[in-house]
C-alpha cells in the first residue's frame, strides 16, 4: 500500500458514532419544541440533513437563519458526541503509524467541524489531521466528490497515492466513481457490507488489518 495522503470520514470510520444519527432528526426537533405530526414525519423522512433542516424552518417558521439553525444543531451533536462517541478499534494506533510515515491526514465529513473538533480534542486526535472540511462548508454532500477534492487539495498529496477511508456505501461510490483508491471500513450502520466490499480496493473490519 503506498500512501502519501489519507482522507477519513469520520462517522463510522474514525469514531463509533453512528448510534447517534438513528432518528437523529427528530431528535433534534423535540429537543427545540417542534412537535411533529405524521404528515410532517413523512415529509422528513429520506432527507439529507441540510435539506431536512431547511424545510423545518420553512414549515414551521423557525425565527433562526439557516446558518443559526445548522449551529444550533451541530451543538446538539457535539453534546451527543461528547457525552457517547468513542473511536474506531486501533485507529489511534494506525494513525501514529501514519504519522511516523509522514503521511498527511485529513477528515472529508457530513458533520459541522466544531462538533468533531471538540470530541477530536477530547480523545487527543486532533493534531493528527491537518485539514477538516465538512460537506456544510463546501456546499455538496457526499453524492458529489467536492468535499474530498477540498481535502486532497489542501493536503497537496498525488491523487494516485491518497487513500480516502469510508464505511458508508453511497459516499464509496462517489469516492470511486472520482478515481480515488477506497479503503472500506466495517460499520454495523451499513447494511449493504457485501457491496461495499466489492467495490473497495482494500476492505477491513479493523484497522490492524492494514499493512503499511
Amino acid at each position: 500500500m503506498k500512501i502519501d495522503g489519507a482522507i477519513f470520514d469520520f462517522d463510522g470510520t474514525l469514531f463509533d458514532s453512528m448510534p447517534i444519527w438513528k432518528g437523529i432528526k427528530f431528535k433534534f426537533f423535540d429537543a427545540i419544541g417542534l412537535e411533529l405530526s405524521d404528515e410532517d414525519k413523512k415529509a422528513f423522512e429520506g432527507l439529507f440533513l441540510r435539506e431536512a433542516l431547511i424545510l423545518a424552518k420553512e414549515r414551521f417558521s423557525i425565527a433562526q437563519s439557516h446558518e443559526e439553525l445548522f449551529e444550533l444543531f451541530f451543538g446538539y451533536i457535539k453534546k451527543l458526541y461528547l457525552e457517547q462517541a468513542e473511536p474506531k478499534n486501533d485507529i489511534i494506533e494506525f494513525l501514529e503509524k501514519l504519522k511516523a510515515k509522514g503521511v498527511k491526514m485529513g477528515i472529508a465529513t457530513a458533520t459541522g467541524e466544531s462538533a468533531l473538533e471538540a470530541v477530536l480534542e477530547k480523545y487527543g486526535m486532533r493534531d493528527y489531521f491537518s485539514e477538516i472540511y465538512s460537506t456544510y462548508t463546501v456546499g455538496a454532500a457526499k453524492t458529489e466528490s467536492k468535499v474530498y477534492d477540498v481535502v486532497l487539495e489542501k493536503l497537496g498529496t498525488p491523487k494516485e497515492t491518497t487513500w480516502v477511508f469510508e464505511d458508508a456505501l453511497y459516499a464509496a461510490k462517489t469516492v470511486k466513481a472520482n478515481g480515488y483508491n477506497l479503503v472500506g471500513i466495517f460499520d454495523e450502520s451499513e447494511k449493504n457490507t457485501d457491496e461495499l466490499k466489492e467495490i473497495s480496493d482494500i476492505y477491513i473490519h479493523n484497522y490492524s488489518e492494514i499493512d503499511l
